[in-house]
């Protein structure tokens, strides 16, 4: 009869147990880890790593398991042990061991390896020491030793699964944005019968569009059975305020993160509810940020993020080997290097980008124009196009020239792209049984509430008129629906654009304008109950700052945004610019941000700063100074914009108030100059 301690029962618990170790920390925790601190540089979706991490782990374990569970005697002992030393030094290079190698970039021909032979030693030694532990324990505790290794691989499974489901809650928001993608699938094909097309123009303000009139009077021409609307109120000041409301009829007020706002005005019911009720094929081209996940269900060419085998195949071969180079010691690491870039060589060239007109109207041409449908009775199309927004690259023929125009030339080639597309339904026979819809997302002068809108309704083929109606871009919604129902009254404001010729001349009409700067960012709405809508008719009524005013204390480790959430801004006190949805700029010569600190671990020396740099517009020295000590100085060039600003803060510059100052001084710069935009920020225990 055999030690009790080698039945096939006790060796099953122990090779389990280790196999579980083993498994949930190299094919689990850390790939999903790395996704989650990494995701800016995945283009697939945290759902979709989930099932083959779940099914690579499961096939490892049971293999693993069979392994050690089956082996007798000194070689099931000497396996286990094994199994634990090298799980334990895995767990501490990827949580504790890993240097950035200066260059900081997932390329091995950047590394030379050879000037890190003191950390390698010392990287070399920490291995030897963790596959040493559980021998010694074995020399030590002949009676106990199993149970040691056991509830020390379950207790740090267990901090692992805590400290994973940390970071998803503190990043789930970012998470949450990359569950799906706009494709530009259908984006040229209507229906044979009846369509709506909307083209949104950018910062199209009205009086662009009267100077082209002006100069452009014969092209006027081919708006036949258009109206001009001459007292239209935006809905917002910019896109990220305007597109929202003009698409669900809901308002970003800043009282929440944007992300949350966005999923919760798509999953509220709106006029996309009402046109998928009547089987109308719906498809908008707009960046991805302006969707929350309830459009993939609404939207016609929303669909969940790479849920297919591409982003399996590059989960299958570079997730792993990303996981091993995080994971491995220094001197096998240069055999699991790999290039960021390989992950991008899988990514689907079919998402949708919103500031390339010049492709987008060569596209259509090279699709020979609209194509026709009869698979669907309706088509609603709507496109976001870059319009009257900088930078100017279109020339008046709608090409791209790489050297820049003029806005002029841009909103030129915008029209002479548009009418042309016009021209391609009326040559079809489709331009009569057409609903078409040109405007912008807001103006540009003054508080940029002066939008362009032209309408033309189905059925409508002759003459061109004026009418100075009292009309909102809060009434797109209810026109949509108007398309597909006579009940609408629940959608947006009720009133559709033809609607608005019966409402009152005190008609209420609102505008919110996102503006202000630093921890100043806010939301203030307007309103207007007359046909004045100029900068001084419009009577501010609320204001809505970032974060609802508030000044929460930074918790370490937790990534705070630059970008549409604008959770980092409630720290800026000065040189931070206004967020418009994708980075913040900072201006010189100072910018200062005060982070109150939650917590700070006793015991340690330096925390670390890590700010994601976008870009860099003025290559020049910076200074940063933590509470007056200087703890960072060098030049701002291609090395800060690859790998972001990066510094140490020594613990014990931090008092006992727990308010960190942060001052960038910008010495070469004199008068208020653009630095660099930021996406994010980090400051975490080293």
């Amino acid at each position: 009869m055999e030690d009790k301690h080698l039945e096939f029962k006790h060796r099953l618990a122990f090779g389990a147990t280790m196999s579980a170790f083993l498994c949930f920390t190299l094919l689990v925790y850390s790939p999903l880890s790395l996704y989650i601190t990494g995701n800016d540089e995945m283009w697939f979706s945290f759902h979709s790593l989930l099932l083959p991490v779940t099914l690579v782990a499961a096939t490892g374990f049971l293999i693993a398991t069979t392994v050690l569970s089956l082996v007798k005697g000194g070689v099931h002992k000497i396996l286990c042990c094994l199994t634990f030393g090298v799980t334990l030094g895995l767990y501490i290079q990827c949580g504790f061991f890993n240097i950035s190698y200066g260059s900081g970039v997932l390329d091995g021909s950047q590394i030379a390896w050879k000037d890190y032979t003191t950390y390698g030693a010392i990287d070399s030694a920490m291995w030897a020491a963790c596959i040493a532990l559980p021998f010694a324990l074995y020399m030590v505790f002949k009676h106990s030793w199993r149970h040691i290794l056991m509830i020390a691989a379950a207790f740090i499974v267990i901090m692992q699964i805590g400290s994973l489901s940390l970071n998803i809650y503190q990043n789930q928001n970012t998470l949450e944005k990359l569950s799906h993608e706009v494709t530009v699938d259908g984006m040229y094909e209507l229906s044979e019968d009846d369509n709506t097309l909307v083209f949104i123009l950018g910062k199209m303000d009205a009086s662009y569009y009267k100077e082209y009139k002006k100069e452009h009077a014969e092209e006027i021409g081919y708006l036949n059975g258009f109206t001009e609307y001459t007292n239209v109120l935006a809905a917002g000041s910019d896109s990220l305020v305007s597109l929202p409301s003009m698409m669900t009829g809901d308002v970003y007020k800043k009282d929440t993160k944007y992300t949350e706002f966005i999923n919760k005005a798509w999953n509220n019911y709106n006029v996309f509810d009402v046109l998928k009720r009547s089987e109308t094929d719906t498809r908008i081209f707009a960046d991805d940020k302006y969707f929350g996940d309830a459009a993939v269900r609404k939207v016609d060419n929303i669909v969940n993020r790479a849920q297919d085998a591409a982003a399996y195949r590059v989960i299958g071969s570079t997730i792993y080997r990303y996981t091993l180079y995080n994971a491995m010691p220094h001197y096998l690491k240069k055999f699991f290097w790999m290039s960021l870039a390989d992950y991008s060589s899988f990514e689907s060239n079919n998402t949708y980008s919103s500031d390339n007109d010049s492709k987008f109207f060569s596209d259509f041409d090279k699709a020979g124009g609209f194509s026709y449908s009869d698979s669907y009775d309706r088509a609603v199309r709507i496109y976001d196009l870059q319009g009257a927004d900088s930078p100017y690259r279109l020339t008046s023929k709608g090409e791209k020239d790489p050297d820049g125009t003029s806005l002029k030339e841009q909103v030129e080639g915008d029209f002479h792209c548009v009418l042309n597309m016009l021209q391609n339904l009326k040559d079809a026979g489709k331009y009569k049984n057409a609903r078409i819809i040109i405007t912008a997302d807001c103006g540009e002068l003054e508080y940029g509430q002066l939008p362009l809108l032209l309408y033309k309704e189905r059925g409508y083929t002759e003459g061109y008129k004026l009418d100075p109606s009292l009309v909102s871009l809060f009434d797109l919604p209810a026109t949509l629906a108007s398309a597909v129902t006579d009940d609408y009254k629940d959608i947006g404001t009720g009133i559709s654009f033809t609607d608005a010729a019966k409402q009152p001349w005190n008609r209420r009409r609102l505008f919110y304008l996102n503006t202000g700067e630093n921890a100043e960012s806010r939301i203030e709405a307007y309103k207007t109950n007359s046909k004045a809508i100029g900068e001084k008719d419009l009577k501010l009524i609320n204001t809505y700052y970032i974060n609802g005013g508030r000044i929460d204390n930074y918790k370490l480790g937790t990534e705070l945004t630059f970008t549409e959430d604008e959770t980092a801004v409630m720290y800026c006190k000065q040189g931070f610019g206004h967020t418009n949805g994708w980075r913040t700029i900072v201006s010189g010569p100072t910018a200062e941000m005060e982070i109150p600190i939650d917590e700070i671990p006793e015991n340690i020396e330096d925390l670390h700063a890590y700010f994601n740099v976008l870009n860099i517009y003025e290559e020049t020295g910076c200074v940063v100074l933590a509470n007056g000590e200087e703890v960072f100085n060098d030049r701002l060039g291609t090395d800060i914009r690859m790998n972001g600003l990066n510094f140490l803060i020594p613990a014990d510059v931090i008092g006992s108030d727990k308010k960190l100052d942060l001052k960038f001084i910008f010495p070469e710069i004199e008068h208020e100059t653009e630095i660099m935009a930021l996406t994010s920020f980090k400051i975490y225990n080293q």
